[in-house]
């Protein structure tokens, strides 16, 4: 099984238990992943979407922080897992020429992935067991 390239569809508020979730879709057909998240990271890719800068400075904002430690290019982010309907993520880092994947909490790793601008990848797996097709 391959790997399907997501883009973010929405950022937005649960109506049944008023939490965050990120709506990733599939880039070239109509299917989606709902994963919920902080409001923090809500926060920072909502902010990223509209182009809104933060009014707190790069260098101070937590996620910038956490590219910084990282100390390598973040070339994608990779939904690798669903078990227990919890997702896991890795960062997938290029260090001199090589490619090295990092476990990283899905929250975070989207959040980083607006950021920095780089694709959001979904195991094909994933997508058929917990995405949700809608038709045109």
């Amino acid at each position: 099984m391959g790997e399907v390239e997501m883009v973010i569809d929405s950022v937005r508020q649960s109506q049944v238990n008023l939490q965050w979730v990120v709506i990733l879709k599939e880039k070239l057909a109509e299917r989606y992943l709902s994963i919920y998240i902080g409001s923090s990271q809500a926060d920072t890719i909502k902010r990223e979407l509209t182009d809104v800068k933060p009014s707190v400075p790069i260098a101070n904002d937590p996620i910038s922080k956490d590219i910084k430690t990282i100390g390598s290019r973040i070339s994608s982010v990779k939904i690798d897992n669903f078990k227990d309907n919890k997702f896991s993520a890795k960062l997938v880092l290029a260090v001199s020429g090589k490619s090295h994947k990092v476990d990283y909490p899905v929250a975070k790793a989207l959040a980083i992935a607006v950021r920095a601008e780089v694709p959001v990848f979904a195991d094909e797996a994933i997508l058929n067991k917990a995405g949700i097709s809608v038709p045109a």
